[in-house]
């Protein structure tokens, strides 16, 4: 009996309406260094000619794996599919509009072993027509409970999981900003977090795409990640739940203001009124008097009510 060998790393590729990108986002994918991988493209039932493109790769590399969906469900489930059809002791994410540099999963890899980690996280760029802008992921690696919450990063893409690790993981079935779901629960189940301290991913705006296109669906979605990260805080910290309160509340006051400051937005109100321990109005209005203040009065007379007006806004 032949046995299937089983790739160290598996590259999962949620695929939907990305023709003009596609080759670009695989074909860093097979030019990597590091070879012992697989790659598994998830067309989530597009309408373009990405179905098309993703079978030519196959046909063309035995890494590549095909997975095409029914009905389009988003990254998220997208991203399940593949990581449940995966074989890789480690897995990495890639969306098919980015790209990634060509050593990226062999220093991914090659630290993840060297200190058996359990999640390897790298900078990144932030693409946008030819220029390109050095980004910082502000991961803690000393104390992880300071990655919880809404201070990290949420991006899946720029780091490499354990397998065991991402298993535990619940993919939820929103459509929109999914990452933050993902990224939190990994970082809760992490043990080791270490950190390659340059740019190994190109995060490329694309206009597009889900995520430019704000309306009421993509807030509700990103209102539900919210609830649901929220939620899985609150269960699992426990105690600890009282000392991300005020992170956490800035995060959806935060959010909030986005919806508050849409034009044209259906249903807004329900968008602003969830979650109300977060006191939307309360920051809001303090938002604007300590604006207001240092417009107003001298900086040093500013100075002096600034952390008062900060505490309140917390």
């Amino acid at each position: 009996m032949n046995m299937i060998k089983k790739p160290k790393v598996s590259i999962i590729v949620p695929v939907y309406n990305t023709e003009l990108f596609l080759k670009r986002s695989v074909g860093s994918i097979l030019s990597q260094t590091f070879t012992d991988l697989e790659c598994i493209l998830i067309n989530d039932f597009s309408t373009d000619n990405s179905p098309q493109i993703c079978d030519d790769f196959a046909k063309q590399d035995s890494r590549i794996k095909v997975i095409h969906k029914m009905k389009n469900e988003g990254n998220s489930l997208a991203r399940k599919a593949g990581f449940d059809n995966s074989l890789g002791d480690y897995i990495q994410f890639v969306d098919s509009d980015d790209w990634i540099e060509l050593d990226m999963t062999e220093k991914l890899y090659s630290t993840a072993i060297k200190e058996k980690a359990d999640i390897v996280v790298c900078d990144y760029y932030r693409n946008h027509n030819n220029s390109y802008h050095y980004k910082i992921d502000n991961v803690d690696t000393q104390n992880n409970f300071n990655n919880l919450g809404f201070v990290h990063y949420p991006f899946i893409w720029n780091k490499l999981f354990c397998r065991e690790l991402l298993s535990r993981v619940i993919f939820t079935s929103s459509l929109h900003y999914e990452d933050r779901v993902i990224s939190q629960q990994a970082f809760f189940y992490a043990n080791k977090i270490v950190k390659i301290p340059c740019p190994l991913y190109h995060y490329c705006l694309n206009p597009n795409s889900i995520s430019q296109k704000k309306n009421t669906d993509i807030y509700l979605g990103e209102q539900e990640n919210i609830l649901f990260v929220i939620d899985f805080l609150r269960k699992n910290l426990k105690g600890n739940f009282d000392l991300k309160k005020k992170k956490i509340n800035a995060r959806v006051n935060k959010f909030k203001l986005q919806v508050f400051k849409a034009k044209n937005l259906p249903r807004k109100k329900e968008l602003i009124n969830f979650y109300p321990e977060s006191k939307f109005w309360q920051w809001y209005f303090a938002n604007l008097f300590k604006r207001a203040l240092k417009a107003l009065f001298p900086y040093f007379i500013y100075k002096l009510y600034r952390d008062k007006i900060k505490n309140r806004m917390d």
